[in-house]
């Protein structure tokens, strides 16, 4: 069982790195989100005046909401997955870590929540499958 002590630690390490890079990411999501869509509100206010094209304010409009959306889908990910991840593996329950454990919130990680969440729940995927299993025979002589 010592085995499962050692991948329990490198998971808990694992999950760590996920959780702490989630915040960052929704943290900046959220803030580049709202900055654009105040830019673009305020571009289109300063150029409209002026004779310029008052469309110019809706590239940062569009940009911002995509931003936000992502923002959401990265605080969606943070409060479904990688805190109850989290508060598992700080626990040892394994049966819940194994529960939450699956490919499609990794790879849905990776795309919407900044690329180092996804790939720290992937890296962590294999050995939390492996909890709790018997170590493989020794090979015959």
């Amino acid at each position: 069982m010592s085995t499962d002590s050692t991948k329990l630690a490198s998971i808990k390490t694992y999950i760590l790195i996920a959780y702490i890079f989630n915040i960052i990411a929704m943290i900046i999501f959220l803030l580049g989100g709202i900055w654009e869509i105040y830019a673009g509100a305020t571009i289109s206010s300063y150029l409209g005046p002026y004779g310029y094209y008052a469309g110019w304010g809706t590239g940062p409009i569009i940009v911002g909401i995509v931003l936000l959306v992502m923002g959401a889908f990265s605080l969606f990910i943070f409060f479904t997955r990688v805190r109850k991840m989290y508060t598992a593996v700080n626990t040892g329950d394994v049966a819940t870590l194994k529960a939450l454990n699956n490919m499609m919130w990794a790879i849905l990680a990776l795309i919407f929540a900044a690329g180092i969440t996804g790939i720290m729940l992937l890296v962590a995927f294999g050995p939390i499958n492996e909890l709790g299993q018997a170590p493989p025979p020794p090979p015959p002589t």
